[in-house]
């Protein structure tokens, strides 16, 4: 795959110049609480948005036969980490109580910032998302537009579609498409984006987002949210959400038409599976083998191996 190298241009040193003021004066003026809150961030669950974004970029290039520009890939994943995160924002805020009763911390719970300032990190980067997304093109912005819309029906009190299960699964499989879409329509007609690819993220991820309710089984039942554990129990849960995981991994291959993925996706299956079913959730274990298994597809493709 070629890569676009070329000196930025007008509007990229602008970018450049005001995220380098912005990080500065936000880290003279309140250098205390922005640690604080770079404490909270999920590494694991922005990879995988991050890894959404470049598998789309990337697969646009191969597929639609452009070289790879650096600067869109940095400006997708930029958008989209940055989405992502005043979706986390918003988010705290009306599940409160329910990180309170699993003992989760997160900024808002700990005191770090208000409801208002909560409010007000949200819509921030939220618009400066899709400000960036904006210079990768109308329909990547389009794409990301589409995402934040899904996070506001599946958080906010506006439908508070997380209640239900399993469209809040879908609708979180249907998030991470619409990051992949706005990644790929940076190089390539959105038209020509593949059935394949389409069906693994909403199908796979459909199947296997439900393990990161674990953890949250007790708040989510005391307030009426419905998931696969509290509809189950924990028991029960378990082994179905193993199943569960084990289909997943092993599907992709088959859904991709790369046999050859058989030999990672067999022990992340496994492995992953085996996580799930011991007492002690390991979150983290899980979210590791699940973004190196990405970072394998994403290399594939890359290679034009897949697509």
């Amino acid at each position: 795959m070629e890569v676009a190298l070329y000196p930025p241009k007008l509007i990229d040193i602008l970018i450049f110049s005001a995220l380098l003021l912005c990080t500065a004066f936000i880290f003279i003026f309140s250098a205390r609480r922005t640690l604080k809150l770079i404490r909270f961030l999920r590494p694991f669950r922005i990879l995988h948005y991050t890894g959404f974004a470049a598998g789309g970029v990337v697969m646009g290039a191969v597929i639609g036969d452009s070289p790879l520009d650096i600067y869109l890939l940095f400006y997708v994943i930029l958008a989209v980490v940055t989405a992502f995160q005043g979706a986390v924002f918003l988010n705290d805020i009306f599940d409160a109580e329910i990180d309170l009763l699993a003992g989760k911390k997160t900024p808002f719970s700990k005191g770090i910032i208000s409801i208002k300032g909560s409010y007000v990190l949200a819509a921030g980067l939220a618009v400066f998302s899709l400000l960036i997304a904006s210079r990768c093109g109308f329909w990547p912005f389009i794409f990301l537009l589409a995402a934040h819309v899904i996070s506001l029906f599946y958080s906010t009190p506006i439908l508070r579609l997380k209640r239900f299960y399993p469209l809040n699964v879908f609708l979180l499989a249907l998030a991470g498409l619409a990051v992949m879409y706005s990644g790929f329509s940076s190089h390539a007609d959105f038209r020509s984006f593949p059935i394949r690819m389409l069906i693994l993220v909403l199908v796979t991820l459909t199947a296997t987002f439900g393990t990161k309710d674990m953890a949250d089984v007790e708040g989510d039942r005391e307030r009426g949210i419905h998931t696969l554990f509290t509809i189950l129990g924990m028991k029960v849960g378990r082994w179905v959400n193993a199943g569960l995981v084990l289909t997943a991994y092993l599907a992709t291959p088959l859904i991709l038409g790369y046999l050859k993925l058989y030999w990672a996706a067999i022990p992340a299956a496994l492995g992953t599976a085996l996580v799930v079913l011991t007492k002690k959730l390991r979150e983290w274990i899980i979210l590791l083998i699940y973004v190196l298994f990405g970072l394998v597809i994403l290399v594939l493709i890359a290679l034009g191996e897949i697509f």
